[in-house]
């Protein structure tokens, strides 16, 4: 017989099950009853098999194989002779679950990968918990920080802030009323539910809150943690899964001193779509979606088992920009357009020039629409393009945009501004806009950018100055709104 085990769903025959609810009814404990912590490292257990001590429950330490042991139990696991695995279980994880099987079931296994049911031209994306692996062609695989978990978190936490910002509450004095984390629990379950496609609605009851949450919004809210890398972009670090993709294709091209050639891709789990999107903007081909149980019934067709892995970590800090000192020759709109065309960081001075001239009128409309053009036309493949487009946010934030010109500037900062592989200046830079112009921002998609500030910047190395200017800029966006 064989199994597949995943997250959320594991199968075996035509059963379907979970490894948490196993484990629970096993030592007789209601999943609702234990502490939010304890339904974590469940929801987790994959992805932590080979950690000691690794749960504290009904006063009995269990490491992590005990967990998948017990979840095991119900299942006749002395008739298995196959195991299917997410790819990151690769490694000493499967080594325990085979040990398992041998001294606790009396059955030696042969266990697979996802990857080994896929040719050398697939890409395999394995969606757990808190984590996510990615094989190229089987030949490679790499463990990512990004999961379910950090989607529900990360789309969970900008519902709570824009909702304080929507009502004037604070987190204060939600603290000092005992109910902060009761709120932000209802804003994680309506981002679940948002998610899954359950509900278009984030309601808080006690306090006669509700609001209709469009499609378009919820992708914005989840792009710190998805991303929107393409493939040839230069990469400082994997900040999010899309970076972590072309990273890791760059990684592959160096190994094995050959490009990939990607006929298929394959997403693996129950939270997939946002992968999915993210995925199809660098390989413009048909993605296959699969649940696991796929595998029951799939034969192996790469039987590689032995093959590198790299561990990527979840990045703290932020990318900073380059400083560019040059001394333009000519201060003009001409100028600049000149000096961006051949990319001479001179131009990155004339905008700064320019915008101390206090121009008007044809003047102004034309270093706009010049300003524009570098916003289009730049990218964040070298510091100098960055810094072009650094310094034409900044200018395009303190000047006075006419009324006929603010659409085009705000379609164009948006296309930018979920970039999170810009510099932390840039965001700031982008700050300043929104709060410049809020009232004519609602409801445009840079009405997202404030409140997702706060959920980029919780976990961030940056100073408590910045710190308080995001925070500040977030909480007085939408008082416009509430006037």
């Amino acid at each position: 017989m064989r199994v597949y085990l995943g997250y959320p769903l594991s199968y075996a025959d035509s059963r379907e099950f979970k490894l948490k609810d196993n484990f629970l009814a096993e030592i007789g404990v209601d999943y609702q009853s234990v502490p939010v912590e304890v339904k974590k490292k469940l929801l987790s257990l994959l992805e932590n098999l080979d950690k000691k001590d690794y749960l504290f429950i009904g006063d009995v330490f269990y490491d992590g194989i005990d967990l998948l042991e017990f979840a095991l139990f119900p299942l006749e696991p002395h008739s298995f002779e196959e195991v299917i695995l997410p790819g990151y279980v690769y490694g000493k994880p499967t080594f325990l679950i085979r040990n398992l099987f041998k001294n606790s079931f009396g059955r030696k296994i042969s266990t697979y990968y996802d990857f080994n049911f896929f040719n050398q031209k697939t890409v395999v994306i394995n969606v757990g918990y808190t984590r996510t692996s990615l094989s190229l062609g089987g030949k490679v695989l790499f463990n990512l920080p990004f999961g379910e978990y950090h989607l529900v978190d990360t789309l969970g936490n900008y519902l709570f802030n824009r909702f304080l910002g929507e009502t004037g509450l604070s987190n204060a004095n939600l603290r000092k009323e005992g109910v902060r984390g009761e709120v932000l629990d209802i804003c994680r379950s309506c981002a679940a539910r948002l998610l899954f496609g359950r509900t278009d609605q984030v309601e808080v009851p006690q306090f006669g809150y509700a609001r209709s949450v469009p499609q378009w919004e919820v992708e914005l809210a989840l792009s710190p943690v998805v991303g929107n890398a393409h493939f040839g972009e230069y990469v400082r670090s994997p900040s999010d899964f899309a970076s972590s993709l072309v990273l890791a294709l760059y990684t592959y091209e160096e190994l094995f001193v050959e490009r990939l050639k990607v006929e298929e891709v394959a997403v693996i789990g129950r939270l997939r779509w946002p992968f999915v999107k993210a995925v199809s903007r660098i390989f413009p081909i048909s993605i296959d979606e699969f649940s696991g149980k796929e595998f029951l019934s799939k034969e192996p067709v790469n039987r590689n088992f032995k093959l590198p892995v790299r561990n990527f970590s979840q990045e703290r800090s932020v990318l900073r920009a380059v400083p560019v000192e040059a001394e333009p020759e000519e201060i003009s709109v001409p100028a600049l357009r000149r000096y961006f065309n051949s990319r001479d960081p001179r131009g990155v001075r004339v905008i700064e020039e320019l915008l101390s001239l206090d121009l008007d009128g044809e003047s102004l409309t034309s270093f706009i629409y010049e300003l524009l053009t570098v916003m289009r036309r730049c990218s964040s493949r070298n510091s100098t393009d960055v810094a072009y487009l650094n310094s034409a946010i900044a200018a395009l934030s303190k000047l006075e945009i006419p009324d006929e010109l603010f659409e085009k500037v705000e379609r164009e900062l948006s296309q930018v501004a979920f970039n999170w592989n810009l510099p932390f200046e840039t965001k700031l830079n982008i700050l300043y806009f929104c709060f410049r112009f809020k009232e004519r921002l609602q409801g445009t998609p840079l009405s997202v950018f404030p409140p997702l500030m706060l959920s980029y910047i919780r976990e961030r190395k940056v100073t408590e100055g910045e710190k308080n200017f995001v925070r500040t800029v977030a909480e007085g966006f939408f008082t416009v709104s509430r006037s």
